[in-house]
């Protein structure tokens, strides 16, 4: 959480290790491996072994491709406590800011369908694969079951067949934003940032405001980035087309129009739902008071006129505009990838300042504070963090990820306290997001400095060259499951490990 670290990580130092982060993922991935370029330039592709030749002839042909596009992200809704639906996973050519590209798509949809869910209900989907690869599903922040064919990483999707995913959500869940992601190890990235991503939320959010603000307008902004390097989309290669990335996309589109009235308040779900980028995201002259962070409601509402967003990271925050007219929500220019950090999206505050004082009715907490300070500790670890970009080797502990091997083994109903420690270099711009998944933590404290939690969480940066030491409660489910870099990169190549909990 370094927008709210500031004792330890200033806004200067977080955008001069944001930038050579930036600079150091585009050098490594700026050498050319093939000579052949972007589909949008209408040269030989690397396509016929995932095409047919019926649609390898309308590639070709011109008129066929003006008429291929994504599809609009749809919301699906449980109904009578069930969600029953099918994700088909497949290939799919559209434009991105008029760019022809290639992508990996749920539903032919350049960001999956929205999925909405209460706490208590049941979930059922059919994962179909038309990829010419595996996949798998991971549901991001879920407190759920990490077994069977629940959220259970492990699984093997093989291309042509279908897996019937249950998730059972406790009645007793948190509301807020979460996502869902491809996770099959070594395919992950390629896949997340191919387009394999959408959000997943647990509703009842808005019955813990005021009741002034229950019945408030919604604003979801998707952010990812995209198009990724086709090349590497379809063979995991790397093409010399690759720039960092290319456009940044909110629900699937460039820069699009939020509509806000001067003086009203709104809930927006920010999510960054992409493989690797990390994005400060703000709105002149406006705050956003964030209600909850990773899917989790706070239990004190806190404020900031910026927020940042590591990949996997979400924040639900309430918006009053404030001025009018047409604001940029955007990134801080950054001199390695500008011009497509300039805009998220364009946001029209429309109308004259109203009399209303919202901070009048703006809620101070959430939920009844829950902190782990006091907690009986059953285990301390300590998690070391280092990475090779030259031999693309990441490492937790001196050791790559292994399926065959379990890191640790928390018993269920303890706490864990875990040292978190970044050895990299500030010059190498490794600033890893640790992400765990079905246990959300407590961060206490960033580079041996107490840390003020407003709530619980399940991504944190770790600081090149600092630590970040939190405490994990394990509870309600036993298993396997993983924690890992959430620079998915990092995690494909070895920066990931296995726990289970034991009884």
């Amino acid at each position: 959480m370094i927008h709210r670290i500031g004792s330890s990580v200033n806004t200067f130092g977080l955008l001069s290790t944001f930038s050579i982060s930036m600079f150091v993922l585009i050098m490594m991935f700026a050498f050319d491996h093939s000579n052949l370029n972007a589909f949008a330039q209408n040269q030989s592709l690397p396509f016929s072994d995932i095409y047919s030749d019926q649609v390898l002839g309308k590639i070709n042909d011109k008129d066929h491709l003006a008429e291929m596009n994504f599809s609009k992200p749809v919301d699906v809704y449980s109904k009578d406590g069930v969600l029953k639906t099918t994700l088909v996973a497949d290939y799919k050519i559209g434009k991105v800011d008029n760019k022809t590209t290639t992508a990996m798509v749920y539903n032919g949809s350049l960001v999956g369908p929205a999925f909405h869910v209460y706490p208590g209900d049941r979930v059922e989907i059919d994962l179909v694969n038309n990829l010419r690869e595996s996949t798998n599903l991971h549901f991001h922040g879920l407190h759920v079951s990490p077994g069977n064919t629940s959220d259970n990483i492990f699984l093997d999707v093989q291309p042509g067949k279908t897996l019937h995913y249950i998730l059972d959500i406790p009645k007793d869940h948190e509301p807020g934003t979460n996502w869902y992601h491809s996770h099959l190890h070594m395919l992950s990235y390629g896949q997340v940032s191919g387009g394999l991503s959408g959000l997943f939320i647990i509703e009842g959010l808005e019955e813990l405001l005021p009741e002034p603000l229950q019945n408030i307008t919604h604003q979801t902004i998707a952010i990812k980035d995209f198009p990724f390097d086709n090349l590497w989309v379809t063979t995991h290669d790397l093409s010399n087309t690759m720039s960092g990335h290319e456009s940044l996309t909110v629900n699937g589109e460039v820069n699009p129009t939020i509509n806000i009235t001067s003086g009203e308040t709104q809930l927006w779900r920010l999510a960054n739902i992409g493989s690797e980028n990390e994005y400060i995201i703000k709105l002149p002259g406006n705050t956003f008071h964030v209600i909850a962070e990773d899917g989790s409601p706070v239990w004190e509402v806190w404020n900031n006129d910026s927020l940042f967003f590591p990949s996997g990271k979400r924040f639900d925050v309430l918006v009053t505009a404030n001025g009018s007219g047409f604001l940029p929500l955007g990134v801080p220019p950054n001199p390695f990838t500008a011009p497509y950090d300039s805009h998220v999206a364009t946001v029209n505050i429309q109308g004259n300042q109203t009399n209303e004082k919202p901070a009048d009715i703006l809620p101070t907490s959430l939920i009844p504070r829950s902190d782990l300070s006091n907690a009986t500790i059953a285990e301390h670890r300590v998690l070391n963090f280092s990475s090779n970009d030259r031999d693309y080797i990441y490492k937790i502990n001196n050791k790559t990820f292994d399926v065959n091997r379990t890191d640790f083994k928390p018993k269920l109903g303890t706490v864990e306290e875990w040292k978190l420690v970044n050895l990299d270099k500030i010059s190498s711009g490794n600033i890893h997001p640790f992400h765990i998944h079905i246990n959300d933590f407590q961060v206490m404290s960033v580079n041996g400095q107490p840390y003020n939690a407003h709530g619980l969480q399940d991504t944190v940066m770790i600081p090149t060259e600092g630590d970040v030491v939190i405490r994990i409660p394990f509870d309600d489910f036993v298993g396997k499951s993983v924690f890992h870099c959430h620079l998915m990169f990092h995690g494909d190549f070895g920066m990931m490990g296995i726990f289970e909990v034991v009884k």
